[in-house]
C-alpha cells in the first residue's frame, strides 16, 4: 500500500511537472541579444502600438486632406446638417463598424474581464476595419481626382491596420496555443454608400469611415497597452 501510495504520489508530481512546463513553454522565452533581453511578446505589442500610433497621425491628416481641401464644399454642407440634428449625417458620425465589438473600456466590467476573452474582443475589434478600409481605398483608387497624398495615406492605414490585427492573432497563438477562435464577420452599413454613384452617398460613407477611425484608434492604442500589462506586466 506504502509503495502504491508512493507510485501515486511520484505520478502526480510528473503530470503536474508536465502541466507546469507546458504553460511555461507556450510564452516565448527572452532571447539574450546585445544591449539585453528581447521579448517577442513585448517587441510585438510594441510593434502594433507603434502601428497604432502611425493610423492615429494618418487618420487626422486624412481627414484634413480630404474634408478640408478635396471635399471641402460638400464637407460644410453636411457639417451644416449634422447641425441641423439631420439623421442620416448623425448616424454616420456615430454608428461605427466597431461598434459591436469594442471592448469594456473601463469600470468592473474592463478589470474582470478575462484576458483570453479580452485579446478575443480586440481581434475582432480591429478587424471590423478591414472591410471598411479595404472598400476606402477601392473607391479612392477607382475615384477622378482624388490627389495621390490621400490614396496613398488611406493604403497605409489599411496596411497598418492589417498588421495590428496579423500581431493580435499571433499574441493569442503564442499566449493560448489551444485557444480555438472564431472570428466575427462584421457588416459595414456603409458599403453599399461608398460604392454609389451620388457624391452625397460616397461622402457619408467616407465622413463615417474618418470620424470612427479617429475616435476608435485611440481605444486601439488603450486596449494594446491594457493586454500588454496583463500578458507582459510591462509598461502597467
Amino acid at each position: 500500500k506504502t509503495f502504491l501510495s508512493q507510485l501515486g504520489a511520484l505520478l502526480m508530481l510528473v503530470i503536474s511537472n508536465l502541466l507546469l512546463w507546458e504553460k511555461t513553454a507556450s510564452v516565448p522565452a527572452c532571447h539574450l541579444e546585445e544591449g539585453g533581453c528581447w521579448d517577442p511578446l513585448v517587441n510585438t505589442f510594441n510593434s502594433a502600438i507603434q502601428r497604432a500610433e502611425v493610423i492615429q497621425n494618418l487618420a487626422e491628416q486624412i481627414h484634413e486632406d480630404s474634408f478640408i481641401q478635396f471635399w471641402n464644399c460638400i464637407f460644410y454642407l453636411q457639417v451644416a446638417r449634422m447641425y441641423r440634428h439631420d439623421q442620416a449625417v448623425y448616424r454616420a458620425r456615430y454608428h461605427c463598424p466597431s461598434n459591436s465589438t469594442n471592448p469594456p473600456l473601463h469600470g468592473p466590467e474592463h478589470e474582470n474581464i478575462k484576458t483570453k476573452k479580452y485579446l478575443k474582443m480586440m481581434i475582432n475589434f480591429v478587424g471590423s476595419w478591414i472591410s471598411p478600409l479595404f472598400h476606402l481605398v477601392l473607391e479612392l483608387r477607382g475615384m477622378q481626382n482624388v490627389p495621390e497624398v490621400i490614396l496613398s495615406k488611406a493604403k497605409d492605414i489599411e496596411e497598418n491596420n492589417r498588421e495590428i490585427l496579423e500581431d493580435l492573432r499571433w499574441i493569442l497563438t503564442k499566449v493560448y496555443p489551444t485557444a480555438k477562435m472564431k472570428e466575427k464577420i462584421i457588416s459595414w452599413d456603409y458599403l453599399s454608400s461608398i460604392k454609389s454613384n451620388e457624391k452625397s452617398e460616397k461622402f457619408l460613407a467616407i465622413f463615417n469611415i474618418s470620424h470612427c477611425l479617429r475616435v476608435d484608434i485611440f481605444y486601439t492604442k488603450f486596449h494594446l497597452r491594457a493586454l500588454m500589462c496583463r500578458i507582459t506586466g510591462k509598461e502597467c
